[in-house]
C-alpha cells in the first residue's frame, strides 16, 4: 500500500521530505522493523520509541512517525510529525489492514474479574460446529486465531497487534472477534479505530490498578471509556452492551449507554434484571442455576465451578441470546466446556484432597473464590496466596483480612514481588490479620515451600486453593522473570506426598 493512502486519514500532520513509497509494514518496536516498513515511535513507560529511531532506519524503515523532529534524520527518509504518535499508530494500522474490525462482530468485555472466563463462554457458546475457527479470542492468557494460539504478552495488546490479529481472523474466516479490554488498554487507546458490536461489563474492585490510575475514579473513568467513547464512536449497526446489573457501579455504565441511546441487556439477580438469576447450586460436577428469560425459567449447568463463574456464564448467556443462537444449543455447549487455564482449575493427581490454581489477585475475587469453594467442600479450607510487588498497596491488608476471616489455614507467600522486598510485601498482608486469627496463619517467601507446606497440611475430602497467579508460567523476581508455574509445583507437591 502507497504511503499517501496510509496517511490520508491522519489530522494536524506535519511531512517532512515526502516520498510515496511502497509500504510493506509498520512497527512500534524498532526490532521488528523490516525494509519499507513504517516506524512509528510512541512513549512508553519506562522507553520512548524516539530514541530508537536511529535504529529503525538501519534496519530498513523509510518512514518515521513521531511527536518531536529528530534532526539527525539522513535524506530519503519521510519524516511526519504528529501530536499523539499512540492514536495515529491505531488510524494507520486500521487503514493498512483494511478497517478488518468491520469484517466481523467485535465483542469487547471489561471489568476488574471475570473477563477471561467470559471471553471463553462467549467463544464456547458462539462456536459453530461446522467451523471451529468461527471465533478469534485476545485476552489475558493468548490469542486465538484459528488452529493458531499465541502466549499473550498484555491482556489488551498494542493497536498494531489488534488490528493484524483481526485481520488474520478475518483471512480465517472468523464470524466474531472477542477480546479482553483492559483499564490500561483503554487509557492507552490501543482499542482506537476498533469497530465494536458489543461491550460486556462483569465488575468493578475499588482496590485495583490504583498504582496505574492514582484515584479509583479515573480507573472507572477508564473502564466507562469502551462503552461511551469506543462503543458510541463505533459505526456498526445493532451495537448493544450487556451490564452486570448487581455491581453496585453498573449504574454509571447504565447512564452512559442510555445518554448515547445504545440498546443494553443487564443480567443478575436483581429484579430489574433482563436476565434474571432465580437459583443457583455448586456441586461436585459444576455449576447449575436457573435464569428467568423473559418471564421463561430456563436450567443451565457448566463445569466450572464457582459463584463468578455463574454470572460469567450468564454473561456470555447474554450476548448468546442477543445473537440468536437456540437455547438448547447454548446449554449443551456451556456444558461441553471444561475449564479456563488457571481460572478455578482442579489439579487432579488422584490425591483424596481437592487442589484448586485461581487466577483471583484481588480481595473481591478471593472473597469470591474461597466463598465458592465453602460452598462445596466439606472439609477444611487451606489457602495460599501474595500480593503483586510494585502494586496497589490498600489491597494487601484486605487480602490478608479476608483469607484469614475464611480459610482453615492461611499460608501468605510471594507473587511477581518485581522490585519490592517480598518479605515486607508479606508483612504488609499481615498487618488486616485480626489478632484471634494469627495462629492458623504462615508465611514463606518461597512460593515453592508455601505449595509444598499446603499440600502437606491438606488430608481427605480438605481443598488447597493456590490464589494469585492461575495460568502463569514465570514470577518476576526483581528485573528477572523466571519460569514458575502453580500447577506444576502442586502436581510435583503431590506426588511428593502420596507417593
Amino acid at each position: 500500500m502507497k504511503l499517501k493512502e496510509i496517511i490520508k486519514k491522519v489530522e494536524d500532520k506535519k511531512v517532512l521530505d515526502f516520498f510515496n513509497y511502497e509500504i510493506e509494514g509498520i512497527a512500534y518496536d524498532s526490532r521488528k522493523i523490516k525494509e519499507n516498513y513504517i516506524f512509528v515511535a510512541i512513549k512508553g513507560t519506562n522507553l520512548d520509541g524516539h530514541s530508537f529511531i536511529k535504529d529503525a532506519i538501519d534496519r530498513g524503515a523509510k518512514v518515521i512517525i513521531v511527536e518531536k523532529k529528530d534532526l539527525l534524520v539522513p535524506k530519503g527518509i519521510t519524516t511526519i510529525l504528529v501530536k499523539d504518535t499512540r492514536k495515529v499508530l491505531g488510524l494507520i494500522s486500521s487503514t493498512f489492514y483494511d478497517e478488518p474490525s468491520k469484517k466481523l462482530k467485535v465483542v469487547g468485555i471489561t471489568g476488574t474479574n471475570g473477563k477471561t472466563t467470559v471471553s471463553y463462554f462467549i467463544k464456547a457458546v458462539l462456536s459453530d460446529p461446522k467451523n471451529k475457527n468461527s471465533c478469534g479470542l485476545i485476552g489475558t492468557i493468548s490469542y486465538q486465531v484459528g488452529e493458531r494460539s499465541i502466549s499473550s504478552i498484555n491482556t489488551t495488546p498494542e493497536s498494531l497487534d489488534i488490528q493484524h490479529l483481526i485481520y488474520e481472523m478475518v483471512e480465517e474466516k472468523c464470524k466474531y472477534a472477542i477480546m479482553e479490554v483492559s483499564s490500561h488498554g483503554l487509557s492507552y487507546g490501543r482499542v482506537n479505530f476498533v469497530q465494536f458490536d458489543c461491550a460486556i461489563f462483569t465488575n468493578i474492585s475499588p482496590h485495583e490498578h490504583l498504582d496505574y490510575h492514582k484515584k479509583f475514579r479515573n480507573y472507572l473513568k477508564a473502564k466507562l471509556s469502551l462503552f461511551n467513547k469506543y462503543l458510541k464512536e463505533s459505526e456498526k449497526d445493532g451495537k448493544v452492551g450487556i451490564i452486570n446489573i448487581d455491581d453496585p457501579y453498573s449504574k454509571y455504565f447504565i447512564k452512559a449507554l442510555k445518554y448515547n441511546n445504545i440498546k443494553y441487556i443487564t443480567y443478575g439477580k436483581n429484579k430489574k434484571a433482563d436476565i434474571k438469576l432465580i437459583d443457583f447450586k455448586i456441586k461436585e460436577e459444576g455449576n447449575f442455576f436457573k435464569i428467568d428469560i423473559e418471564g421463561k425459567e430456563e436450567e443451565f449447568a457448566t463445569k466450572l465451578k464457582g459463584k463468578g463463574n455463574v454470572y460469567n456464564a450468564i454473561a456470555a448467556i447474554s450476548y448468546a441470546l442477543y445473537e440468536k443462537v437456540p437455547i438448547d444449543e447454548i446449554k449443551s455447549r456451556l456444558w461441553e466446556m471444561e475449564s479456563v487455564p488457571g481460572r478455578f482449575e482442579f489439579i487432579k493427581e488422584g490425591q483424596p484432597f481437592d487442589v484448586i490454581i485461581d487466577y483471583a489477585h484481588t480481595h473481591y475475587a478471593l472473597w469470591n473464590l474461597l466463598s465458592s469453594v465453602k460452598e462445596f467442600n466439606r472439609g477444611k479450607i487451606i489457602v495460599v496466596f501474595g500480593c503483586g510487588g510494585d502494586r496497589d498497596k490498600s489491597k494487601r491488608p484486605l487480602m490478608g483480612e479476608i483469607a484469614s476471616k475464611m480459610a482453615d489455614t492461611v499460608i501468605i507467600t510471594s507473587d511477581n514481588p518485581r522490585s519490592e522486598d517480598p518479605a515486607q510485601i508479606i508483612k504488609d498482608v499481615e498487618k488486616g490479620i485480626p489478632k484471634r486469627y494469627k495462629k492458623k496463619c504462615f508465611s514463606f517467601v518461597d512460593r515453592k515451600e508455601a505449595i509444598k507446606f499446603a499440600i502437606s497440611l491438606a488430608k481427605e475430602k480438605d481443598c488447597v486453593v493456590i490464589a494469585g497467579k492461575g495460568h502463569e508460567t514465570y514470577q518476576i523476581l526483581k528485573n528477572t522473570v523466571v519460569p514458575f508455574s502453580d500447577k506444576e509445583e502442586a502436581r510435583k507437591a503431590i506426588k511428593m506426598t502420596t507417593n
